[in-house]
């Protein structure tokens, strides 16, 4: 999956989808950004292919929210190997923030 196809998939999920910030949002919304090189292939002394760690951050102030299962039942429709790093409530905003990590692949 390309950083085209990321953005394309989250957008399907919401259309308050970001790359790489969102300003005074005051819905559920994502902020997605690549992180790192998580691995690469080499051939004939080149790099070919770059994988790159993707961080997907969710924002909201919704229990139980549905954004959160349409994520995950995307990331598994469109078979994304994912994980969910961290669940933190963040007292200034008074939103919960969930954070994800799937990877994305990069032709050179």
């Amino acid at each position: 999956m390309t950083l085209k196809d990321i953005r394309d998939m989250l957008l399907e999920v919401t259309p308050n989808s970001f790359h790489q910030e969102a300003w005074q949002q005051t819905d559920e919304y994502i902020v997605w950004a690549e992180d790192s090189e998580a691995d690469a292939v080499h051939t004939d002394n080149q790099k070919q292919v770059q994988i790159l760690d993707v961080t997907v951050d969710v924002f909201t102030k919704n229990e139980y929210p549905e954004i959160i299962d349409k994520l995950q039942r995307k990331f598994n429709e469109k078979k994304i190997p994912w994980q969910l790093l961290s669940i933190q409530y963040e007292e200034d905003t008074k939103y919960t923030h969930y954070e994800y990590l799937i990877q994305a692949e990069w032709v050179m």
